[in-house]
């Protein structure tokens, strides 16, 4: 049996930290890798060298290590990539894809789609009412697909109005400024 460990922000926040996680730690993995210059800073070197191959050493190695230790973490922000996506499949059932599975009648979630075991008669009515449970689900995943697609709509003309409001303040500060400055200067005439 499979728990839930978080609800479905925390999961949420888990993926999003962790894709962002493999992707900066794989690049500067492969960074350190091709020894790029401006990481070199991030170096644990010892101080003062006497010896320039002494140091070339130590540069290497150093590039060495932090490549690997980059690689170990993005494997570990994997595995958290991993959890926090299961269990936001966990808390998100009612999502897009879960209705196209639901639709498709995937036998694997036949027990979420299962009818009463007192409601039917015989097999036939068993098959019936699974089926209209499955239809029965799937609507229900569209309608909560419709309403998170309806939410970013909603937040996306939010934002546009919001730049447009920041635009138009821009330009009316830019007039006050331009007005002031030719009242200024006629004054000065």
């Amino acid at each position: 049996m499979v728990c839930k460990l978080c609800g479905p922000k925390l999961s949420l926040c888990g993926l999003v930290l962790s894709v962002w996680g493999v992707i900066q730690l794989t690049l500067m993995g492969v960074f350190y890798h091709i020894r790029a210059v401006a990481l070199l800073e991030d170096l644990p070197l010892e101080e003062g060298h006497h010896d320039i191959d002494h140091f070339i050493a130590n540069v290497e190695y150093g590039y060495t290590m932090n490549a690997q230790n980059c690689w170990i973490a993005a494997l570990l922000y994997l595995v958290t990539l991993v959890v926090s996506g299961h269990q936001f499949w966990m808390n998100n059932r009612s999502s897009v894809v879960m209705g196209i599975f639901f639709k498709m009648e995937v036998v694997a979630f036949i027990e979420e789609a299962e009818p009463d075991h007192h409601g039917y008669e015989d097999f036939e009515d068993f098959m019936k009412q699974t089926e209209q449970n499955y239809s029965l689900i799937a609507m229900n995943c569209w309608i909560g697909a419709a309403i998170y697609l309806f939410m970013i709509g909603v937040s996306y003309l939010c934002i546009v109005k919001a730049r447009a409001k920041d635009k138009a303040a821009a330009e009316n500060s830019q007039d006050d400024e331009a007005f002031c400055r030719d009242l200024a200067k006629s004054k000065k005439s």
